[in-house]
């Protein structure tokens, strides 16, 4: 039988965790093709003489190899169940990490918000009271505009006044302004 060096580490250092399996005798095993817990567990007696190795260490090697490949899936699942864990622990910190950014952009959102509305409220009661000025200003030249209109009114009344008196005082005839339809009149008979 030709013994050959495995370049494989793990597969080396699985069939080393055997007891009374050493660096010759993973050798053997690997040369006659169990390279797994798992077909070391299933070999048979002969299969295993013939690899070179002792029927007392044969009996040792495959009840170990059993008894770890049974527990190899139990071992898998437990280490699963670790990084699981591991891992939901993980993303509940950054989904808790995540709810707490939310929580202080929406603070900042929310100040934002009340710093504008008060900004809003500011501009709205310096519009108001320049609405309430230029109005003020307003009725208070449409009261003086009144007032002069008034003025002038009562004075050319006066003065109209004054003059027709004197005009009849004096005896003369007063020049009365022609009417539109005498003008037209006029102008058709020329």
């Amino acid at each position: 039988m030709t013994t050959q060096k495995t370049d494989d580490k793990s597969t080396f250092n699985t069939l080393t965790s055997l007891p009374g399996v050493g660096k010759a005798t993973a050798e053997k095993l690997i040369a006659a093709g169990y390279t797994t817990l798992a077909k070391v567990a299933r070999a048979s007696m002969k299969g295993l003489a013939a690899a070179g190795l002792s029927t007392t260490l044969s009996k040792g090697i495959v009840a170990a190899a059993g008894n770890k490949a049974k527990k190899a899936p139990a071992k898998a699942k437990a280490a699963g169940k670790k990084v699981v864990s591991k891992t939901s622990a993980k993303a509940k910190k950054a989904a808790s990490e995540v709810k707490k950014s939310v929580k202080k952009v929406s603070a900042v959102t929310q100040k934002r918000n009340i710093a504008a509305t008060k900004k809003a409220r500011a501009i709205a009661t310096v519009t108001k009271a320049s609405s309430k000025k230029v109005l003020s200003k307003t009725k208070t030249s449409a009261t003086k505009s009144v007032s002069k209109a008034k003025s002038a009114s009562t004075k050319v009344a006066t003065k109209t006044a004054t003059t027709a008196k004197k005009a009849t005082e004096s005896g003369k005839k007063l020049l009365k302004s022609p009417s539109l339809a005498e003008i037209i009149k006029r102008a058709r008979n020329q």
